[in-house]
């Protein structure tokens, strides 16, 4: 019941941004490639983007805002670097992805070629960890010390990420104000996951490991915010 609170009140917010627009506005199909993760779509099937203002006829600046139904994204390590744990790790979850970025653009007859970048910020609802690739990860984690299998018993508590966004876009006005935009984008960041836990590790039906500590490289990951996401849309130059 909460969940479908969530989503009623994020599904109105999305419905208050179409409506309350400044000078322009774009409404748009939007799906997310996470790098090492599932593809992934926005719930419900639409976002609003590019609300804001122009400055002067080649600069602007931009929001967006997005609900995101996230399958699965992996991790990475403190610096930076990702995880190969064989699978996704975290999700399925929902993600309030909204994101401010500047752009520069370039009308050429009826076409009107944008390129930008900026920031970008998420609360994620309640990501949990996919407990089976965590143990498959954890049982071939050191080769020297694989165990036939490993039972765990670990939490996350992150839920904030941000980071980098930078993309382009191409529009075609087909009458007046009214075009077809198509772009995609790339976002590049993270978010602290905090995980905490211990796990069992067997080898040959006989338990070698009891409450063993996380690796100090999952202590410390990072969920792997970060991929490629591809627009269709319709927009409106106000």
């Amino acid at each position: 019941m909460r969940q479908f609170a969530r989503i009623l009140a994020l599904s109105l917010l999305l419905l208050l941004l179409t409506v309350f627009t400044a000078q322009g506005l774009g409404v748009s199909f939007s799906y997310f490639l996470p790098r090492n993760g599932i593809f992934s779509h926005p719930v419900p099937p639409l976002s609003v983007r590019d609300v804001g203002i122009d400055i002067g006829n080649y600069l602007g600046i931009a929001g967006s805002l997005s609900l995101y139904s996230i399958r699965g994204m992996g991790i990475k390590d403190s610096g930076g670097e990702p995880i190969d744990t064989g699978g996704s790790l975290v999700g399925p979850f929902l993600s309030v992805l909204g994101s401010i970025t500047g752009k520069i653009r370039v009308p050429v007859n009826n076409w009107e070629i944008e390129a930008g970048g900026g920031i970008f910020g998420c609360y994620n609802i309640d990501p949990p960890l996919v407990t089976g690739t965590l143990d498959r990860y954890l049982a071939a984690a050191t080769p020297a010390d694989s165990y036939e299998a490993v039972s765990s018993s670990v939490s996350s508590a992150g839920r904030w990420a941000w980071g980098w966004v930078f993309g382009g876009k191409a529009t075609y006005f087909v009458m007046g104000q009214l075009g077809i935009a198509v772009g995609a984008n790339y976002y590049l960041g993270g978010g602290d996951l905090n995980m905490s836990g211990s796990y069992d590790a067997y080898d040959a039906g006989i338990q070698v490991l009891d409450n063993e500590p996380l690796p100090i490289n999952l202590q410390n990951a990072r969920l792997d915010y970060s991929g490629l996401e591809i627009v269709l849309g319709v927009e409106i130059a106000l």
